[in-house]
């Protein structure tokens, strides 16, 4: 009698556990509760000397342990796991052979070991259906009354879940884009914030001062000569009263830029921000094409759009450009992005970024920062107003991956993060010496090196360089360099690496060669004098010269080009 009540208890048990998997959206979570259902089935079989079916459920609890570690461990992720456990099934499978009925569930478990390693988990549950109605069959041979209600609540559970996934699609295909996608619940934790002071910078390798020879003053004019001669177009809408934050790529003949520009007063006020995206060919820059992004006062997913800020452009792929900025939605600060696909000039719907530090992964808003930071009892600067991404991104191939690499800020905090998809962003490493930053960091990776530039606070003469080691995982004592406190921007040329500055105000440009063994003896090698204000620069490639983007005045948004080779080789 005992006997089989433990019968039913682990039969029961594994069925609530199948339940359970089919509700999952997460491919980790599904492997867990099927190591848990595998657990039961296992007592389940052996109680009823069932072993054609506890079989491969025991492998299976093996297998279900390595699968849930693909994506944290190294080894966990090698091809030879499924086949391993493939054979390994079926060789039991022979040497416990009684009757032909006994391989139905290790033809089951082949199946269930190959939907387990795809990465998609729509696709496991359709593999799923076959697999539990192979096993309903086994169970009414070997009188396995939990079983077979076991399997026939999977399958029911796999119809309502694709029921209603059809549902949601049926009712979402009548409502506005902007109302399609739903908000991830936000990350809480009952740990405290460490928040780091901030102060001045105690030690460094050297200080690169604005007092540069004549000859460098020299090139320096040369180069204003070059960009004012060079001048490409202005990309200000008619009726933009404020414009500001360029970013841009060339691509087959086509010149993208997005900033924000502000419609209804001169000022530089979120709260009346558009993030937009213009478009026109390189040789003919009077036939552009506007197009809006978000506004603030719009709806988004039933949140009230309260301010824009920080619009950027970045692209990893000659199709699609990712067009992402920042914006107030009911109180809190989030990254928001939309693709553009270029082939087919569509434009994505409005679409949340994602934060992750190590294994919590939430949507990029500063509450989810300030959390996730915590309950990883990671020290951070004071967050505040707006998340910017910086738009400048550099390649590093890890384990096999292409990860992306740039900063991010918010107030005082500043860090370095990297994503493989543009998408999902991943926190990386902030400095960890003493220093007065705020604002706009520039970051990029040359070798194993992530280097790093970030302006300070407005008392502080001086904004600093450094590099983060990616193996060592150590930061570089900084060198200090004069600065207006303004952003910058790293441009990599001839396997040359050098930064963008303001270093006396925002009418000066100034180019320092970054010696990457040993930052020390970095020197400034341009000093421009431009013959209008010219800010936040940004430079990128087309095809095989270099342009420059920037805010003039706030008034317009500037594209000029210049000859590298003129200005970067020099003096080196």
């Amino acid at each position: 009698m005992a006997n089989k009540i433990f019968i039913q208890i682990f039969g029961f048990g594994a069925m609530i556990f199948l339940y359970l998997i089919y509700q999952q959206k997460s491919r980790e979570k599904l492997i867990i509760y099927k190591l848990c259902a595998d657990l039961c089935w296992v007592f389940h079989y052996f109680l009823l000397s069932a072993y054609g079916g506890m079989i491969p459920n025991l492998v299976g609890i093996f297998r279900e342990i390595v699968f849930v570690n693909r994506d944290s461990k190294k080894w966990a992720g090698k091809v030879f796991w499924p086949v391993f456990f493939i054979l390994i099934n079926w060789t039991f499978g022979f040497f416990s052979f009684n009757s032909y009925i006994n391989f139905l569930p290790i033809s089951a478990s082949t199946f269930v070991t190959v939907s387990l390693w795809c990465r998609n988990p729509k696709f496991t549950k359709i593999i799923s259906i076959p697999v539990s109605i192979t096993f309903l069959i086994y169970d009414i041979f070997v009188c396995s009354f939990m079983g077979v209600i076991n399997e026939s609540i999977g399958l029911l559970s796999i119809f309502i879940y694709f029921l209603n996934k059809e549902k949601t699609k049926m009712s979402t295909n009548n409502i506005s884009s902007d109302l399609k996608q739903n908000f991830m619940p936000d990350f809480f934790t009952s740990k405290k914030p460490k928040i780091t002071e901030d102060g001045v910078i105690k030690e460094n390798k050297a200080i690169i001062s604005d007092n540069v020879p004549d000859e460098v003053k020299k090139i320096g004019k040369e180069f204003a000569d070059e960009i004012s001669d060079n001048f490409i177009s202005d990309f200000k809408k008619s009726g933009d009263l404020m414009v500001h934050v360029s970013s841009y790529a060339v691509i087959d003949g086509i010149i993208y830029m997005t900033y924000y520009a502000n419609t209804k007063t001169k000022d530089e006020d979120p709260h009346y921000h558009t993030a937009r995206l213009v478009y026109c060919p390189a040789n003919d820059t009077d036939n552009k094409t506007y197009i809006d992004l978000q506004s603030a006062k719009d709806d988004c997913y039933g949140k009230k759009v309260e301010a824009v800020y920080d619009t950027i452009l970045m692209h990893k792929d000659e199709d699609t450009l990712y067009l992402m900025w920042t914006a107030n939605l009911s109180g809190d600060y989030y990254r928001l992005y939309r693709t553009y696909t270029i082939s087919s000039k569509k434009l994505s719907d409005v679409k949340i970024n994602k934060f992750k530090v190590d294994s919590i992964c939430a949507d990029w808003n500063i509450h989810n920062m300030q959390a996730v930071f915590a309950e990883k009892e990671i020290e951070y600067k004071k967050m505040y107003t707006d998340i910017g991404i910086m738009q400048k991104i550099s390649a590093r191939e890890e384990n096999g991956v292409i990860y992306y690499y740039t900063g991010a800020y918010c107030g005082d905090f500043n860090c370095i993060i990297k994503s493989r998809d543009l998408e999902e962003w991943e926190y990386v490493a902030q400095p960890d010496f003493l220093n007065q930053s705020k604002w706009e960091n520039a970051v990029y990776v040359y070798d194993d090196k992530c280097f790093y530039f970030v302006r300070q606070q407005n008392e502080s003469p001086y904004g600093f360089l450094t590099y983060f080691d990616l193996n060592k995982k150590t930061w570089e004592t900084p060198v200090l360099i004069s600065d207006c406190q303004s952003r910058s921007d790293f441009i990599m040329y001839k396997d040359n690496l050098y930064l963008f500055h303001a270093p006396i105000d925002r009418e000066h440009i100034g180019v320092v060669h970054i010696d990457t063994e040993k930052i020390e003896n970095s020197k400034e090698i341009l000093q421009a004098h431009m013959k209008e204000s010219c800010f936040y620069p940004f430079i990128q490639y087309g095809k095989d010269q270099l342009y420059m983007s920037y805010t003039s005045n706030r008034m317009h948004i500037n594209l000029s080009k210049f000859n590298a080779e003129k200005y970067l080789n020099m003096n080196l």
